[in-house]
């Protein structure tokens, strides 16, 4: 499936629920947020997006604690938790995707492979989240992580988590 039929099913499904969304992007730097918005409809579903490519816009932004990014790193899980739960919290919406990573060309001060992809889905039960290893140029990762990212709201919001 594309990604744009990806992001239309995503639409229709949170539609029909009466559900909403925000994302929280770094790594993918607002392509998840335009993917959604590429579909017709997409205002009744779509709250707001935050590219928050730096650490201190995820600090700003998305209240994701500085001793968490000191500790773990950017590209981790609790960052990319974090990330979820800021956007969740600041934009009031039921869902919020977040992605964060190491897009390359070389890996990051932590010593994290490039192509090391975090992808959180956030609601207010729930929050999960994944770990890519994704290849290719920056452009390939970060559609890949689009999509992943995508793959991951609709199934829980198919799951009703």
């Amino acid at each position: 499936m594309n990604e744009y039929k990806l992001a239309k099913k995503c639409v229709r499904k949170l539609k029909r629920r009466q559900k909403s969304v925000s994302t929280a992007e770094s790594l993918t730097g607002g392509m998840i947020a335009s993917l959604i918005v590429s579909v017709s409809g997409a205002s009744k579903v779509f709250e707001e997006g935050y590219v928050t490519y730096s650490d201190f816009a995820k600090i700003k932004n998305l209240l994701v604690d500085p001793d968490t990014i000191d500790t773990f790193g950017v590209a981790s899980a609790l960052v990319a938790s974090e990330m979820a739960k800021g956007a969740l919290y600041e934009s009031g919406s039921d869902y919020a995707i977040a992605t964060t990573g190491v897009a390359g060309p070389k890996k990051d001060q932590y010593g994290t492979k490039v192509g090391t992809v975090y992808i959180a889905c956030a609601s207010k039960k729930h929050v999960v989240i994944r770990k890519y290893h994704f290849w290719g140029n920056r452009n390939k990762k970060r559609r890949k992580t689009s999509i992943a990212a995508l793959k991951l709201l609709l199934h829980m919001i198919k799951k009703g988590l």
